[in-house]
């Protein structure tokens, strides 16, 4: 593979993190080694005018070329409408102007030379306009000032083939400077094609069109200053084999094409500038990289729109993704603005591991999940953020936003770990799950906000760790949850603050009753909840220890509650009202230390053991830590199971059908007649006679949130 800047070690050797360890915030880096420091552009890339003593004016006139005299170690041959240069020499700058409409300019030079538009006009139909080979850098200034165009256009079917066709060619490193105007267009292939490294450095340049990409380099492109706005068929910026920096200026970037990308490279590198990208094609992606995308500071737009494709040789289908990782991504800084409205799109789709330790960054997506109609394992979905390894978040604000129609439509999904610590601010808002691992959930400390519309607020197949922070989840009625870990002893709580609300389980909604757990907990389970009011915990001192205001109404849910605050052997009390007075309030609805009215709908208890329920009448059932460590896959133990792994009992001492039907909703009762189904059952079904999917539980009602109705007000 060849890099950008051999020459540059800070950018194929990645800057150490530097005293991370002592950071006074727990914190967790995915990665060995981080690039924060931006590379310096090496000097044979800065054009020194006073290099180049040597000049030849050619002039467009008419249809015909005319030229100065030409410096010893310089020769040219000409058809009248064409121009071809030989230098053997360096120092020499040729300055084009004037117009043509089928003419062109090449040159071939043992050393580096430069080539000035100053007010020149050129449409070819034989090649490219302007048609550059140079052992060393080729410098094409845009003369201050100045306004230039470049057109490649086709002399016959079939011309386009020619792999290197642009408007400009370049067989080695070229470097766009200067002040003036460019504007080019590729009717055959590319706009600009580069076999070596491109730089952009100053001009403004302008791509109306191109049938391929607009911008392609075998060597790497980097924007150090300057203003770029690119429409391209296919990928605005590519640089397959190289990588793609972003050091400064102004970046507009449009592709129209199926799985055409804003940029894509072996990696990209973000670390000053403002870039926005819009694709339009099906299965495009905003920021494609083949290795990594690192994000250390300046802002990144983006917006995706199209559809899915499906490849029936690999039987699965393809989606648009804002950013698309084939390794990893690092957010240090900068403000990533990402809004997906593309079918089953992504906001970062990444194959590796995802860390964030600074920076905003927003992903918003409209999409909805894509299922094949005849193969189960085909399907597609609308997610935030999604990671087949660790996610780690350690600072920085991270908003996602999923607003998209059916099933697996998620908000931050890794097949891994996810960690937040820090100083991190995370607000979820989703369809389906807001959080939803494959691995363990863990948070170390900042602020986490949760919500789901359809199911739960966090969810992990694996366990669930709260070693500090704030956690606030919500989730849909039953079975849904605010935290859904499966099992109970795959919960530890071990300090900060947790509020979890949603349906339940059984009895109660998930409780942190891991055998490491530290901290007590407490729910109120089966009580209604009503949006607006507050759920409160406060002592038997009356002094308010949390309260929170409800986002959602449910008729029968699961409330838990933990602060390092709970002591045992102690009196408390939990309480709904219809205001809450001063305190500090945290944000999303989170209060610390309100004055409470007097309210009826309050229970007392007294904690006597680590984790407690409390029932809607006001019972208490202490509960105790689990000395079993549950796997996923393991049946939980009675009264649910049989013991560890094992299935329950058969009903009617193991006879099928049981006698007498079985218990409701297992087998119909004797004398059913399914040629005859009564009108009650019939309503469970859809109008096709399908068992609708998912299954119709009580997930409560809609509470009408949108993109400018959301539950909370942020993190304050």
């Amino acid at each position: 593979m060849r890099y950008f800047f051999t020459l540059l070690v800070s950018l194929l050797l990645f800057t150490a993190c530097a005293d991370r360890s002592a950071a006074p915030l727990v914190r967790m880096n995915v990665f060995d080694t981080i690039p924060t420091t931006p590379p310096v552009l090496d000097k044979k890339y800065t054009l020194d005018s006073e290099d180049y003593n040597s000049l030849v004016d050619v002039t467009f006139d008419k249809g015909a070329v005319k030229y100065s005299s030409l410096p010893d170690g310089v020769t040219v041959a000409t058809d009248g409408k064409s121009v071809h240069f030989t230098s053997a020499v360096g120092g020499v700058e040729f300055r084009l102007s004037g117009r043509s409409e089928d003419g062109s300019f090449s040159v071939v030079s043992d050393s580096s030379l430069l080539v000035t538009l100053d007010d020149v006009a050129l449409s070819s139909r034989k090649g490219a306009p302007v048609a550059i080979s140079s052992r060393g850098v080729a410098y094409l200034k845009v003369a201050e000032k100045s306004s230039n165009f470049l057109v490649d256009r086709p002399s016959a079917a079939g011309a386009d083939t020619v792999k290197t066709a642009a408007a400009i060619m370049s067989t080695g490193d070229i470097v766009l400077c200067g002040s003036g105007k460019l504007a080019i267009n590729g009717k055959r292939r590319y706009a600009l094609y580069s076999g070596g490294r491109l730089i952009v450095d100053g001009p403004m340049l302008s791509v109306e069109n191109s049938v391929r990409d607009a911008l392609s380099s075998d060597g790497g492109v980097a924007v150090v200053k300057g203003l770029l706005k690119i429409n391209s068929t296919k990928d605005a910026i590519k640089s397959k084999k190289g990588n793609v920096l972003f050091l400064g200026g102004t970046t507009q970037l449009t592709s129209v094409g199926q799985k055409g990308d804003g940029v894509q490279a072996a990696n990209i590198y973000m670390y000053d500038g403002y870039v926005s990208v819009k694709t339009q094609g099906d299965a495009s992606r905003g920021f494609n990289a083949k290795g990594s995308v690192y994000v250390i500071d300046g802002s990144l737009a983006v917006l995706t729109e199209g559809n899915v494709t499906f490849s029936p040789k690999k039987a699965d289908y393809s989606s648009n993704s804002c950013v698309k990782c084939g390794k990893s991504m690092y957010m240090a800084g900068g403000y990533l603005n990402l809004e997906n409205r593309a079918t089953a799109g992504k906001g970062i789709n990444c194959n590796g591991k995802m860390q964030m330790d600074g920076g905003l960054l927003l992903v918003r997506n409209y999409g909805e999940d894509v299922q094949h109609p005849t193969l189960p394992d085909a399907h597609s979905s609308a997610k935030g953020v999604k990671c087949d390894s660790v996610i780690s978040i350690n600072g920085g604000k991270l908003e996602i936003l999923v607003f998209g129609k059916g099933e697996r439509c998620e908000g931050l999904e890794s097949k891994n770990d996810i960690v937040i610590g820090g100083d991190a601010d995370v607000y979820v808002y989703a369809t389906d799950d807001a959080l939803n691992s494959g691995g363990n959930i863990i948070v170390n400390g900042g602020r986490l906000y949760a919500y789901s519309a359809n199911n739960d607020g966090i969810d992990s197949n694996y366990g669930i760790t709260i070693n500090g922070g704030l956690v606030v989840a919500n989730g849909s009625g039953s079975p849904e949850q605010g935290i859904d870990c499966d099992f109970d002893a795959n919960f530890c709580m071990k300090g900060g603050t947790l509020v979890s609300i949603g349906g339940m389980m059984g009895l109660a909604p998930n409780l942190p009753r891991n055998k490491q757990t530290t901290q007590h907990a407490v729910a109120w389970s089966g009580v209604e909840l009503q949006r607006g009011k507050y759920v409160n915990l406060s002592d038997a001192s009356g002094n308010t220890l949390l309260s929170y205001k409800l986002p959602r109404t449910l008729k029968s849910g699961g409330v838990v509650v933990s602060t390092p605050e709970l002591a045992g052997d102690t009196k408390y009390r939990l309480s709904m009202s219809d205001t809450v007075v001063g305190g500090t309030y945290g944000g999303n609805g989170f209060y610390n230390g309100a004055t409470l009215p007097e309210t009826a709908a309050a229970r007392e208890f007294a904690l006597q053991s680590l984790i407690a329920r409390v029932d809607s009448d006001g019972n208490v059932e202490p509960l105790s830590v689990d000395s079993t460590e549950y796997k996923p896959g393991m049946m939980p133990p009675p009264p649910f199971g049989a013991g560890n792994g094992a299935f329950p009992p058969p009903p009617g001492n193991g006879k099928f059908p049981p006698p007498g039907g079985g218990a409701p909703g297992m087998m119909p009762p004797p004398g059913f007649d399914i040629n005859n189904i009564p009108d009650s059952i019939k309503k469970r079904f859809a109008p096709d006679g399908k068992f609708p999917f998912p299954p119709p539980f009580a997930r409560g009602a809609d509470e009408g949130y949108n993109d400018n109705n959301l539950p909370g007000d942020g993190w304050k």
